[in-house]
C-alpha cells in the first residue's frame, strides 16, 4: 500500500468562504467598490458539500471555479494587491497585534493560492473590460 501525503487524495480546488468574509471586512472601508463585488460572491457562491470536500475541511467551502466566475483573474489579482499593501502598512505603523498580522498573513496566502490555481487552469479572459479601483 502506498504512503503518498494527503495532499495527493485532496483537491486544491475548494476556497473558504470564511477567507471571502474577512477579505470584505477589510476591503469595505477604502475600497467600497472591490469589497462589493467580493459580497456579490458571498451572496452568490454554493457552498460544497461536506460529502465532496471528503471530511478535508471543517469551514464552508466555495469551489475555485465559481469563485473565479464571480471575480475574474483581474479581481482576484487587484484582491492580493491591496491586501498586501494594508500588510506593508500595518508593518510600517506596527498597529496590529501579531495575532491579526498571522491572520491577515494567512488571509494574503489563500488569495495567492487561489491566484496560482487560476494561473494553472484558466487562460486569460480578453472579454472582461471592468475596472476596479
Amino acid at each position: 500500500m502506498s504512503r503518498k501525503p494527503i495532499d495527493d487524495y485532496m483537491p486544491s480546488d475548494f476556497f473558504s468562504r470564511q477567507s471571502l468574509e474577512l477579505t470584505f471586512r477589510l476591503l469595505r472601508n477604502n475600497h467600497p467598490l472591490l469589497a462589493h463585488t467580493v459580497k456579490q460572491t458571498i451572496d452568490s457562491a454554493t457552498a460544497v458539500s461536506f460529502e465532496d470536500l471528503q471530511s478535508a475541511y471543517t469551514g464552508e467551502m466555495l469551489r475555485n471555479k465559481d469563485v473565479l466566475e464571480a471575480l475574474k483573474a483581474h479581481t482576484i489579482g487587484k484582491i492580493v494587491s491591496v491586501l498586501t499593501d494594508i500588510g506593508e502598512e500595518a508593518l510600517r505603523k506596527h498597529d496590529l497585534p501579531p495575532s491579526h498580522m498571522t491572520l491577515l498573513r494567512s488571509l494574503i496566502e489563500d488569495w495567492v493560492q487561489l491566484t496560482e490555481w487560476v494561473l494553472q487552469h484558466t487562460a486569460t479572459d480578453m472579454q472582461d473590460k471592468t475596472a476596479y479601483q
